[in-house]
């Protein structure tokens, strides 16, 4: 799979727009053809969508400013659930992938592993960037 011209003017538009640049351009620029490939560009919307939320619930824990063990406890769950189903959908964009580009995900990304998930954490704070674009520029 190719990246299109317009793909990469997208990622260069959300970069520019940015305070951050986005880490994983190659895959943010695979995930965005991959969604328009399919005809389902909800699925990349939605895989925005969750990455800025579970970035929220991460900034919120990591301040270390919540008080009373059951906030903590909810929102603890809370980002536990929404990194697994950021995961699932993640996953149901790779499937999209050629088997080379597939595979690279899966290593990087989907085995769960310290490094992946440490990996995943960076591609939320890219996709989250995204989400952002969107949000400034419909």
């Amino acid at each position: 799979m190719e990246i299109s011209v317009q793909t990469k003017e997208l990622v260069e538009k959300i970069n520019f727009f940015s305070d951050k640049f986005i880490k994983n351009n190659f895959e943010v620029s695979y995930l965005i053809q991959s969604a328009s490939n399919s005809g389902k560009p909800d699925l990349f919307n939605s895989l925005i969508f969750k990455a800025k939320y579970v970035r929220g619930l991460k900034s919120i824990l990591s301040t270390g400013n919540i008080t009373g063990d059951k906030y903590i406890e909810k929102i603890y769950s809370e980002f536990q659930l929404n990194l697994e189903e950021f995961i699932e959908q993640l996953r149901s964009i790779v499937v999209l992938l050629p088997d080379n580009i597939s595979v690279h995900f899966s290593e990087k990304y989907l085995l769960l592993d310290h490094n992946s998930i440490g990996n995943i954490m960076d591609l939320i704070e890219d996709l989250s960037l995204c989400k952002e674009y969107y949000n400034a520029v419909p």
